[in-house]
């Protein structure tokens, strides 16, 4: 059973509709997804899904009251796999909580407001409390392990996003046109869209006619911002319109403070003809063995690294296939062990 109760959008929706595609054609598995995702139902008939309606309020006090409504339907599952939600109670056989966003765990100089601040503080504690009920625990690269602990041992495991877009890519050998853009995706505060403003007018003295086209709401972005006649806000996208905006770039910045994954930045660096990102780990290990080039973000006191598409190969990325047999065999081990 697969917890996705709270993850619609983002990375979260990326992995939970590759594991129910995977699992559809393996026979099936249990989901439980937010409200937002029921419409894999009946694209992926396979699975069963449970739909989890929660208020605020009940996500605060009553955390996953949901599954015992669901335990008494199904009865004790091999494997839990809890995507970000805590583990309250040894609900599977075996249990795996996922780390679907660092900065619960790591709030250090991440500018931030103080309420988000101390949401993501309790979450964290709500977390790292839980852990003892996991067999495994996983996260997206080996920074954000390092983040949870080392303590933990045995019970940690790495398990990567898929790229499917990208090795894709790299076997076409296609270059598609370009259009005078640069993009970034993301405008949360931690995402540091001011510092990626100074990378595009960077860019721009070099290339006047140059526009920046920004992904994500609109409501988190200055009003200064949204009326410059070079940014373009393009508000919330699907997936597939993300990855059409980033293949027509000619460039991509992502200067995010913090990230559990490199996910959003291997979809910019395969498609965009050139990419700047924030010298944060996940970034670094993206780059693990790629020529790539160290810079300093003026007047702010950042570095950056600068990176070209034809430079790049697909050495660091994983399919999804790979993905989710890692998985598998990382919970047959989990199961043995617990015999």
């Amino acid at each position: 059973m697969f917890n996705f109760a709270v993850s619609y959008s983002g990375g979260g929706h990326k992995r939970l509709y590759e594991y129910a595609k995977w699992f559809n054609g393996k026979g099936g598995a249990w989901f439980v997804v937010h409200p937002n995702c029921a419409y894999l139902a009946s694209e992926f008939p396979n699975n069963q899904y449970f739909v989890a309606r929660q208020t605020k309020w009940q996500r605060l006090f009553n955390d996953c009251a949901y599954l015992e409504v669901i335990k008494q339907e199904v009865g004790q599952p091999d494997l839990y796999y809890s995507y970000g939600i805590p583990i309250y109670t040894r609900f599977g056989k075996i249990n795996w909580f996922h780390l679907s966003n660092v900065l619960p765990l790591d709030l250090r100089n991440v500018p931030i407001t103080l309420f988000d601040w101390l949401k993501l503080a309790y979450l964290g504690l709500r977390i790292k409390k839980n852990f003892s009920n996991a067999e495994v625990i996983s996260a997206e690269s080996k920074y954000s392990l390092g983040v949870i602990g080392r303590e933990y041992g045995d019970k940690l495991f790495l398990s990567v996003n898929g790229g499917d877009d990208e090795l894709a890519h790299i076997v076409s050998n296609t270059a598609p046109a370009k259009a005078n853009f640069a993009t970034v995706v993301g405008t949360y505060k931690y995402k540091a869209v001011d510092h990626a403003l100074l990378v595009f007018e960077m860019l721009k003295k070099a290339n006047p006619q140059l526009k920046l086209r920004v992904i994500g709401s609109e409501a988190t972005l200055p009003a200064t911002l949204r009326r410059r006649e070079d940014v373009l806000v393009m508000g919330l996208l699907k997936r597939s319109e993300v990855i059409d905006c980033l293949r027509e770039s000619k460039y991509y910045i992502s200067m995010t403070y913090v990230e559990n994954s490199y996910n959003a930045a291997s979809e910019g660096i395969f498609l965009a003809d050139e990419s700047y990102l924030s010298d944060i780990g996940p970034h670094q290990e993206l780059l693990d063995g790629t020529k790539f080039r160290m810079m300093e973000l003026p007047n702010i006191g950042r570095t950056m690294l600068h990176v070209a598409r034809d430079e790049i190969s697909g050495r660091n990325l994983k399919s999804w296939n790979d993905v989710v047999s890692e998985m598998i065999l990382r919970f047959e081990e989990s199961r043995a062990n617990d015999r």
